[in-house]
């Protein structure tokens, strides 16, 4: 088991990504730039997938959805054609930027802060 703040780290680089693809754009604009869609939604695959990890300890401490956000993770893998892109755009331009702010928050409350998965040192967002 890795420790759970790399798996934060993984999170917020994530949000990171899907906050980056979304810059600019309105809900209109995403609901008509597939590639978008796409790439937020494997974003938001990869937060679901690595929250199954994190233990309940580190959850606990986190006022976030798990339970909501592992089980975006499941709709997106396997019930696909069921979703609905105008409540992903909701989850991408607001519920996304308030986790990665709790992240933050909680790595702070540990006297660390995020580092940048994968060598890349280059921020995506200030």
């Amino acid at each position: 088991m890795k420790d759970n703040n790399v798996y934060i780290d993984l999170i917020i680089a994530a949000c990171k990504k899907i906050s980056e693809y979304i810059t600019g754009l309105d809900e209109s604009a995403f609901l008509k730039q597939s590639i978008v869609q796409s790439a937020v939604l494997m974003q938001l695959q990869i937060v679901g997938e690595i929250a199954k990890k994190l233990d309940e300890k580190t959850t606990s401490k986190i006022d976030a959805p798990w339970k909501m956000i592992v089980g975006l993770r499941n709709l997106i893998s396997h019930d696909y054609f069921a979703l609905e892109l105008g409540t992903i755009w909701k989850i991408a331009a607001a519920d996304i930027p308030d986790l990665e702010e709790k992240l933050h928050a909680y790595l702070k409350t540990l006297g660390t802060s995020y580092v940048p998965p994968f060598g890349d040192t280059t921020p995506l967002m200030e």
